[in-house]
């Protein structure tokens, strides 16, 4: 199985055209993985090779932070007898927090999940969240790593299905963007 941009193509899952990110920048591409979670046959095979590539790190919880995280956190634990998996969510201060009951024993091994890590602040969140329920990380996986700057992951293990190089996918400032400036329509892909 390839883990490359053109796999996810085949889902409609990596997107090339005129877009608006989260961070209010602009960008020619997008990983929309809403679309191959939308599709369980085909996540199962990226989420059997991550969840292979964490078993090793002992954890048996798997946390996601909501919402991208939550559907590959699932099905990597499901692929862990006697796992089991928990989401954190955004709280009012923008910290991510667990809700609905969900908590953590002291010193319980943990590995998080995320669909794509870009900066890496939403699972910087969610290890807070962690270690403020008593938990420990050993482990982050993703889908995708665009090419995060983590440094301070290095104490534990990372792992990612396919990697891109830091800037292999170009960001502007709106003022900036040569597509506004061509004037191509802009889109908004998670609206």
């Amino acid at each position: 199985m390839p883990w490359d941009l053109n796999e996810l193509a085949k889902h409609q899952a990596y997107l090339k055209g005129h877009f608006v990110l989260t961070t209010g920048r602009h960008s020619d591409q997008f990983l929309l993985m809403a679309r191959l979670t939308e599709r369980p046959w085909a996540l199962a095979e990226w989420t059997k090779e991550l969840a292979f590539r964490l078993k090793d790190y002992g954890a048996r919880t798997v946390v996601g932070p909501a919402v991208g995280g939550i559907i590959p956190a699932y099905a990597v634990a499901s692929e862990w007898e006697g796992s089991r998996m928990l989401f954190a969510e955004k709280s009012d201060n923008g910290s991510m927090s667990f809700k609905r009951g969900f908590s953590l024993a002291p010193g319980e091994k943990v590995v998080v999940v995320e669909d794509v890590v870009t900066t890496g602040s939403s699972v910087d969140k969610v290890i807070e969240a962690v270690h403020g329920a008593g938990g420990m990380v050993v482990a982050v996986g993703a889908l995708v790593d665009r090419g995060h700057d983590k440094p301070h992951w290095n104490d534990r293990g990372f792992e990612a299905l396919l990697r891109l190089a830091p800037g292999s996918i170009p960001t502007w400032d709106p003022g900036e963007c040569p597509l506004c400036q061509a004037g191509i329509p802009l889109t908004r892909p998670k609206a």
